[in-house]
């Protein structure tokens, strides 16, 4: 036999497991700072700490009064497939399970055995919101005995232990293969585990996995590397994803305004400063007072502001809500050219009475030349649309969601507004509405599937998953995946028809990963150990076939194919890793990737020029419609079109 892994948790100082599950880690990579070891929580529910007893280091579940959640700490390779476990447990209440996973996927699929509720021993299947009991037992556990469980999985073979003593002996083929970990609702103290093969399989997994290491190495060759192209200094008024790119000072290249917010409440926040500057790091203007103070630059929910030339004088203005009121500033100088007073809210969500904006959108409702009115909203309940003299075309009270997205449907050149769960016509009557829990957090729209002669409306809504809609509101496709937080569509196969979704799950089980065709089917999912993966398209090659953009961190950032292997990765040379984004910088269609923190801005170009005769050029949501809750989408296009 041979050990793939064995933990006494002596490695672990006494305290707190590091986790840090806060919305941060929505669209920031922030790992958690401390030792984890080889652990990760796969939950965000920060319920472990490690105790010293008796000279013995024990990995306690504290529990909470949430009983939804399994607490799981997981470890292992997710290729793992024949294997025995073994851990030593002390459960310390008996209304809840205590014990492990195995055949672990993610958060949402696996194998668990262990004490239960009622004074029960199960051996259960985790499917989503399935949990089948595929075995069980009367079983009369002491809260003051330690038990050794121990499970042996041998293909679709499954025999689970207490103390030596065979208890289950159970066939199922669910999930051939997974990583191993600890699991409790309630609080228990774990002491042990260890994992070992036998030898021929443990001298096969070393081959394979060797294997795929050099087929992945070979694959990263067909790639460019990233390449240092800028580097800017932002400290002092440096800002978190909250940063808009716009043409201010000429239409030939783009320079960008980094936002710095001052809560008001909770959840509730107005701009604080806007430093706009150029890609050679020169600042251009700043409006109101920077600071270096951290709580400054990061927020968990938009800062209000976008560029956008709203007057039709051909050049940049940027629009920010701040103090209660709309201004709209020169984008060359950031001298104001307007301001006018925010309306009265609701005050069930803004106890201040006058809104403080929670996002800006650029829309075409009266049908212009092109878009230039606005939209505007609080947090979840009300949205309101002015022409660009600041005029009220509408208001309309619904579940809103975090960002709107205009489209013309019908093709009368006058746009709707999807917002929430609610599409809204040009002059702000309901077309139509689905009375769903939770809240919208992302929206895509686009002829994503070439089966169909409409476009779709492409959402992803917490706890109600992912989803596809029709412009009638008809539901194509519908998928409970657990919290679904980010979403984009790209060409990421060449293989496939259409484009095809990659989605990522925060809240309950965060950062599950999975990939969908042009309908929604999902194709298959894995979980990384870190959130903040922003899952941006990348035209990095120019050849038609995008990658999603994980995060800057060099461990578990990089980019990914169409079949989630990392195929991209960035140097070590010290750059920051907060916060990531793709976007053409240098004028070749192919993407720049910006890396950044509250101090720095390094932005990433490819090491070698572009070959072929035409080169890829995808069409993007535009600039002026940024948001740190917008889907990210990515039509086909090529430079010759």
């Amino acid at each position: 036999m041979k050990t793939l892994a064995f933990e006494d948790f002596s490695d672990l100082s006494p305290g707190l497991f590091p986790a840090d599950y806060t919305a941060t880690g929505e669209y920031h990579y922030k790992p958690p700072e401390g030792n984890r070891g080889r652990w990760y929580e796969s939950t965000n529910r920060q319920g472990w700490m490690v105790i010293e007893d008796d000279g013995r280091h024990r990995m306690i579940q504290r529990g909470n009064r949430d009983n939804r959640l399994v607490r799981t700490l997981v470890t292992g390779d997710p290729s793992w497939t024949d294997y025995t476990l073994r851990v030593r447990l002390q459960p310390f209440r008996d209304d809840g399970f205590v014990g492990v996973v195995f055949r672990y996927e993610t958060g949402r699929s696996r194998y668990r055995f262990g004490f239960d509720a009622g004074n029960t021993l199960k051996l259960i299947k985790d499917y989503h919101e399935e949990h089948h009991i595929l075995a069980e037992m009367p079983f009369e556990y002491s809260l003051e005995s330690i038990y050794e469980l121990e499970v042996k999985v041998e293909r679709d073979h499954i025999l689970a232990y207490v103390d030596g003593d065979l208890k289950f002996d159970v066939q199922d083929r669910s999930y051939p293969s997974g990583k191993v970990g600890i699991a409790a609702l309630v609080p228990a103290a774990f002491d042990e585990l260890e994992v070992t093969a036998e030898d021929s399989v443990y001298t096969s997994y070393i081959q394979t996995r060797d294997r795929k290491q050099r087929e992945l190495d070979e694959l990263r060759e067909q790639y460019p590397k990233p390449v240092l192209w800028k580097q800017i200094d932002t400290k002092g008024f440096g800002a978190g994803r909250h940063i808009r790119f716009g043409h201010l000072v000429n239409r030939d290249r783009l320079d960008f305004v980094l936002a710095q917010n001052i809560k008001l409440q909770r959840d509730i926040a107005t701009t604080r400063c806007l430093t706009a500057m150029d890609l050679d790091g020169n600042i251009l203007w700043q409006f109101g007072e920077p600071s270096s103070d951290p709580d400054a630059g990061m927020a968990t929910f938009d800062v209000p502001f976008q560029i956008y030339d709203i007057d039709g004088d051909g050049k940049d203005e940027v629009l920010c809500m701040k103090n209660f009121k709309l201004y709209v500033l020169n984008g060359q100088d950031g001298s104001v050219k307007s301001v006018v007073p925010l309306p009265m809210d609701p005050p069930d969500e803004n106890h201040y009475g006058r809104l403080h904006g929670d996002c800006i959108v650029i829309a075409n409702f009266r049908g212009e030349p092109r878009p230039s009115d606005i939209v505007i909203k609080n947090r979840y309940r009300q949205v309101w649309a002015y022409d660009n003299r600041f005029n009220l075309l509408w208001t309309h009270q619904c579940s809103t969601g975090h960002f709107a997205i205009p489209y013309d449907f019908d093709g009368d050149g006058r746009d709707d507004l999807f917002i929430g769960y609610t599409l809204i016509g040009p002059d702000g009557d309901m077309k139509w509405s689905k009375d769903w829990g939770d809240h919208t957090d992302e929206i895509a729209i686009g002829p994503f599937d070439p089966g169909r002669d409409d476009v779709q409306i492409a959402i992803v809504c917490g706890e109600e998953g992912f989803n596809i809609l029709s412009p009638e509101g008809e539901v194509l496709h519908r998928d409970h995946l657990g919290h679904a937080q980010r979403l984009s569509a790209a060409k990421f196969r060449p293989d496939m028809d259409g484009l095809q979704f990659y989605v990522i799950t925060f809240w309950g089980n965060p950062g599950i990963i999975s990939f969908h065709d042009c309908t929604g089917r999902k194709l298959f999912n894995f979980e990384p150990t870190t959130t903040g993966n922003v899952l941006n398209p990348v035209n990095w090659k120019g050849d038609g076939t995008e990658l999603a953009l994980l995060s800057g961190s060099i461990e578990h950032g990089g980019m990914l194919d169409g079949y989630g292997r990392t195929v991209v990765v960035f140097p070590d040379d010290g750059h920051p890793e907060l916060c990531a984004e793709a976007l053409d910088l240098t004028g070749d269609a192919r993407d720049e990737i910006v890396l950044w923190d509250l101090e720095r801005i390094w932005i990433y170009t490819q090491d070698e020029p572009f070959r072929g005769d035409r080169i890829y050029k995808p069409i993007r949501y535009p600039h002026y419609n940024a948001s740190d809750y917008r889907a990210e989408i990515s039509l086909p296009g090529w430079s010759e079109d």
